[in-house]
């Protein structure tokens, strides 16, 4: 009888540590999923987050005038280059018509500030928005579009976005294909919607602005056709040009390098990239001898 009692006491003090360290045991939080830092449209408006989506805030504007201006696309997603998000800097192009402003927090959406940008183009179109520095971004919009024709402005933060003053515009009423800045005063834009690009640079924050010329060697010159972004690189200045909406020269997914060693007023072409792997290692390295184009025509 005493074997049976002690036994059972045994069991009682095994089954109350086991308690005991399942109780001591933290709860294990599920692992965030997505981007640390996001925003989502939803029936609540526009929210955004710095922690994967484990806290949101919501941003002081109507969702409508995120998409002011001539905008014809879908309202579920944010008009892409209108918008920065990073650590240190949440901010968005607001309105179109007859304001435009910034709205923008350095406090990851805690609290906000507006900044209207001065004598604004109406009914805005392109809206690109970036920043080269801490202190210093750019702004280029075009707007009054009619036909084929349109006017462009270009504007300049020196204070991390509270103030921003229009600096002037590209000399061409072309409609803007894109455009970008790769630091305070060095710029670049491509203009196109029928019949040869043209391309324009400046190097004095917007002021002024002059042609610089791209050179796509023989079947590229037609397949490349879009301007996607421009970026430092030590001495040299690297573009990406891509193949726009219609593109389908290997299904549109290659894109073209090029680069500027010439005071950025010419660039010239130096090889492909091919993120996605649809040509062979052979195909990447000849890009000069490529015949696919002909392929591609039959």
């Amino acid at each position: 009888m005493r074997y049976i009692v002690g036994f059972c006491l045994c069991l009682l003090l095994l089954t109350g540590c086991q308690k005991e360290e399942e109780a001591e045991k933290p709860e294990e939080k599920p692992e965030p999923a997505g981007p640390a830092i996001a925003y989502k449209i939803d029936q609540s408006g526009l929210q955004v987050t710095a922690n994967s989506g484990q806290d949101w805030n919501k941003v002081p504007v109507e969702v409508n005038k995120l998409f002011g201006g001539e905008h014809q696309g879908s309202e579920t997603e944010l008009i892409d280059q209108s918008y920065v998000l990073t650590e240190d800097r949440f901010a968005f192009i607001v309105g179109g018509f007859e304001e435009t402003s910034v709205l923008s927090s350095t406090d990851q959406g805690k609290t906000w500030e507006t900044a209207v940008l001065p004598d604004a183009i109406e009914g805005i179109r392109f809206r690109n928005i970036g920043f080269t520095s801490e202190k210093n971004g750019f702004i280029i919009l075009s707007g009054g579009r009619t036909m084929s024709a349109e006017g462009n402005q270009i504007y300049q933060t020196t204070d991390g976005g509270e103030t921003w003053k229009l600096m002037g515009s590209a000399p061409t009423t072309r409609i803007v294909q894109s455009g970008t800045f790769v630091s305070k005063d060095l710029g670049f834009m491509s203009f196109a919607l029928t019949g040869q690009a043209e391309y324009y640079r400046t190097t004095d924050g917007g002021v002024s602005w002059q042609p610089f010329q791209v050179d796509l060697p023989g079947i590229y010159s037609e397949v490349f056709t879009t301007m996607e972004s421009a970026e430092q690189d030590g001495d040299q200045i690297i573009m990406t040009m891509g193949q726009g909406a219609n593109g389908d020269y290997y299904g549109g997914n290659v894109k073209a390098k090029l680069v500027s060693n010439d005071n950025e007023a010419r660039f010239e072409m130096t090889g492909l990239i091919d993120l996605d792997d649809v040509m062979t290692e052979e195909e990447e390295k000849n890009w000069r001898e490529n015949d696919d184009w002909n392929s591609y025509l039959q």
